[in-house]
């Protein structure tokens, strides 16, 4: 029996070019083709999901918060102080090489909220499923009668 290799990836995620969380981890026994599958674009997908929940239920604690100072003031709730967009971006990379890519826009939220987002509380749980799905050899590679892994 061989014995299996580690693949080293990363997980980052950045709002604009500042870096908000990178980690990086091993993968035992990587299986190249998971990079394309379903599991892993729903996976992507559900990360997106959660962090905007978050930020939104942040956003709304913040309101209850400040709500005397909204009342008076609702320039306080401006989320364009800065010029230009303000993106998150989600990568998973192995070296240099990008793998899987999100992005959703961060001036939804306040800049309070968005400056001040934290995803340690998710982040086990988002390391060790990635792991899981990037080493699985029984995963889904068609969409829609179309082949993912061409």
């Amino acid at each position: 029996m061989k014995e299996l290799e580690f693949v080293k990836l990363e997980f980052l995620m950045t709002l604009n070019d500042n870096i908000v969380v990178q980690r990086f981890f091993n993968v035992k026994g990587f299986n190249p083709k998971a990079k394309s599958s379903m599991e892993l674009y729903y996976y992507m997908k559900e990360i997106v999901e959660t962090l905007h929940y978050d930020l939104k239920m942040k956003t709304v604690i913040y309101m209850i918060d400040n709500k005397e100072a909204i009342m008076h003031d609702p320039s306080v709730m401006e989320t364009s102080f800065t010029e230009g967009p303000e993106v998150f971006n989600i990568y998973l990379k192995i070296g240099d090489q990008t793998i899987c890519h999100r992005q959703f826009n961060g001036k939804l939220y306040p800049p309070k909220v968005r400056y001040t987002v934290d995803v340690r509380p998710y982040l086990k749980e988002i390391l060790k499923t990635l792991t899981d799905i990037l080493s699985d050899s029984d995963l889904t590679f068609e969409y829609l009668e179309y082949e993912l892994t061409k």
